[in-house]
């Protein structure tokens, strides 16, 4: 039986010298690496520890656990206490007098769980390579997965690629994606309402060209846009309390993404962030915490173009 007053780190660290050797493997991997731990496959986890999805098993019920999804459960616990520590969130323990924030907090997270553990890491490093190589990455969605389409373009930019958002405006979707050629991407959200203009529009680029990659992100895999889909990404995002949805899932793995972008491609990155700050950040005009009378802080260029405007 596990020891419910300690936590799993606790836990693996006082059995740790009993261990077979295998699975002292296994608990490394898991204290050194908890978020991967933590959101991954059993699948994926054993392949990067290199062992048996049974290897993983098996830990689990040497520490008293009755699988793996049961120690993955306690680590959830564990990763969220370390998130939302008590002396800064105290409300969220707070059960009695905010149940719903908990309740929402931990939904969030399973969100977050269930759509990480699915994901086919082959497929999501098609999908970078896609990015990477693309001339001009199209990310669309309609309603709700209009926001998603709209911060993922948004973040691509600020890295410097060329990301269109693709959103209902004053055009239709369709003719928003006229002049897509084969060298471009289309990144396509479509969330639970399925959308009739997003399904034309994926089916009218799909016969277009069926060079032009494209990635669906949707919530389940009967979604009609994954027939045209080259990849296909899965978010859980249901059961809220008030009935709205929940993008908690996949704006995480819009963050993946991103940091993806720049974790393989840190000149790219660092180039970007370097000339924002250089043309953006470092301009009274958009940020007023810098002191439009300290010249020393801003590039010569940039201070003739202020001192014009003053004048």
């Amino acid at each position: 039986m596990v020891d419910t007053k300690k936590n799993i780190a606790q836990i693996i660290r006082e059995r740790y010298s009993g261990l077979t050797d295998t699975n002292k493997k296994i608990a490394d991997f898991i204290l050194n690496n908890l978020e991967t731990a933590t959101f991954s496959s059993l699948m994926e986890i054993s392949k990067k520890v290199g062992v048996s999805d049974a290897s993983l098993v098996r830990f689990a019920r040497e520490l008293g656990f009755k699988g793996y999804q049961d120690l993955r459960e306690t680590l959830i616990e564990y990763v969220r206490k370390i998130i939302y520590p008590t002396h800064k969130s105290i409300f969220l323990d707070e059960q009695d007098q905010n149940p719903l924030i908990d309740l929402i907090m931990k939904k969030d997270i399973n969100y977050i769980t269930e759509t990480m553990s699915k994901i086919d890491g082959d497929v999501f490093d098609e999908l970078m390579e896609s990015i990477f190589s693309a001339k001009r990455i199209y990310c669309m969605g309609w309603g709700c997965s209009s926001f998603l389409a709209e911060y993922l373009a948004y973040a691509l930019n600020f890295l410097s690629y060329d990301a269109i958002p693709v959103v209902r405006e004053h055009r239709p979707l369709i003719q928003q994606l006229l002049f897509l050629d084969e060298d471009d991407l289309l990144i396509t959200f479509d969330l639970l309402l399925y959308s009739a203009e997003i399904i034309e529009a994926v089916e009218y680029v799909h016969h277009k060209s069926s060079a032009i990659k494209i990635a669906a992100f949707v919530n389940n895999s009967l979604a009609p846009i994954v027939q045209y889909a080259h990849m296909s990404f899965f978010c859980d995002m249901l059961g809220h309390e008030f009935k709205l949805i929940s993008l908690t899932a996949p704006i995480c793995l819009i963050n993946a993404i991103v940091e993806k972008a720049v974790v393989d491609n840190p000149e790219k990155a660092n180039a970007a962030l370097s000339e924002f700050q250089r043309v953006v950040q470092t301009n009274p005009h958009h940020y007023s915490q810098f002191d439009i009378q300290n010249s020393k802080k801003f590039p010569k260029g940039i201070m003739a173009t202020v001192k014009k405007d003053k004048k």
